[in-house]
Order: structure tokens, then sequence, then C-alpha cells
């Protein structure tokens, strides 16, 4: 008798648990792929904008195709050029000048890939559609995937945000990259200037960011953000004064 009068009270009680964990995990989900959402948005959003909002005009559907497929053709390359130089990292010691610079280095061939599209006669937008197409491939090639399997996964972590705005800063480097390779082929009396500039965005930036991130800043990611931020706003206010000076020697 006593068997028959607690089994429902339990009965009961399990249910109702069992309603909780669900309406639960229902809410964990809907929570994650709002934050999916969100970062699938501040990736791939603001590209769509500055294009919309700037260089429709002055880009074509076969350009952008193009550009993009030199810029698989360039990370191809890269892969392979990294994979036969540079030694895998340890460790113990996660960050390694020495490797970083032969990284920096490989990534010049980004030049070659620029300079095959700046054959043809651009102007300056053409030249920033090309960078923002880049910087639009390089989202898709190497953001996509890890948002869609980790920002879509129960534990929430702050790297796919960080993810999402290194994309915006991508937008700014990958468009003044361009511009300074297309004034670098178009302007000789600027090319000592554009090559300095180069040099130190290539080299400097990446070494500096790796060491923020793997050794000085490890736990605290938003620190070597913010790093970038800011030498892709010092990139951006030399780019615009040498295009002021090419517009001047014109």
């Amino acid at each position: 008798r006593e068997r028959a009068v607690r089994d429902p009270g339990g009965e009961a009680t399990r249910c109702y648990k069992r309603g909780w964990d669900r309406q639960g995990r229902r809410q964990q989900q809907e929570m994650t792929l709002f934050h999916f959402g969100n970062c699938f948005a501040l990736t791939f959003i603001p590209p769509w904008i500055v294009y919309k909002s700037k260089l429709e005009d002055y880009s074509t559907v076969p350009m952008g195709v193009q550009a993009a497929f030199i810029y698989a053709a360039t990370q191809v390359l890269q892969m392979i050029l990294t994979a036969t130089f540079v030694p895998s990292s340890s460790a113990e010691t996660p960050f390694d000048i020495s490797q970083e610079l032969m990284k920096a280095f490989i990534t010049l061939a980004d030049c070659l890939g620029l300079h095959y599209m700046f054959q043809q006669k651009r102007t300056a937008h053409g030249a920033a559609f090309i960078g923002l197409t880049w910087a639009s491939a390089e989202s898709v090639l190497h953001r996509m995937v890890p948002l869609w399997l980790e920002a879509t996964s129960m534990q929430f972590s702050w790297r796919h945000t960080v993810i999402s705005i290194e994309a915006n800063i991508g937008i700014v480097t990958h468009v003044c990259f361009a511009l300074l390779v297309w004034m670098y082929l178009r302007r000789p009396q600027l090319r000592s200037n554009i090559a300095v500039v180069i040099v130190a965005q290539r080299f400097i930036v990446p070494v500096v960011t790796s060491y923020l991130r793997h050794s000085a800043m490890s736990e605290w990611p938003f620190v070597a953000v913010g790093a970038e931020v800011g030498m892709a706003l010092v990139l951006l206010l030399i780019t615009r004064g040498l295009l002021a000076q090419l517009e001047a020697t014109r």
C-alpha cells in the first residue's frame, strides 16, 4: 500500500523533471542559434553593406568571381609553402618569432595574386572592390565552417565573437593592401613609401598580434583584437594619405 501511495508522486516528479530538462535544452538551443545568427551577421553583412554603399557601381560579377578564385589559389600556394618550409610549433613554445616571420614572408604571395588582377586597367574603386572580395572570400574559407560547427554548440565561447570582429578588421586590411599594391604598380614615384608600408603591414602586424594572442595576453583575446583594430586604423590613415598624394601628383 505504501508503494502504491508513493509511486504516483514519484512518477509525477520524474515527469516534471523531464519536462523541465526538455524546456531547458530547448532554451539552450534557441540561445546557441541566436548566438550563431549574431556572429554570422557580424561576419558577412558588413562586406555587403560596403559593397552596396560604395563599390557597386565600380564592379562586375566576373571580376568578383575572378578575384575570389585568385584568392583561393594564393591560399593554396601559401598552405603548400607553409607545410613545406615552416616547422610546426611545440606546445611549450606556442610563439616562435622565426616561424612567424617565415609565415609573414609567405603571405607576400598575395602580391602575386593582386599583380595578376591589376594587369588589366583598374581604377582605385576597382582595386578596393578586389580587396573587399578577398576579405569576403577569406571569411567564407576560414570562418564559415568554425562558426557553423562551434557557434551552434551548447558551450558558449567568446572565440566566435572574436572571429566575427576579425572578419571586419580583414575588410580594412585587405582593401588597404589591394590599394597599396595598385598604387605601387601605377605610381613609381611612390614605390619606396608604399613598400615600407607593405612590409610593415605584412611583418609587424601579424607578429605583434600572434605574440599578444599566444604569449603575452593569451587569456585576454580582446587585447589582441584591440591591437589589430588600432593597427588597421593606422593602415587606413596611411593608405588615405598615399591616395591623396597620388591624386595630387596627377
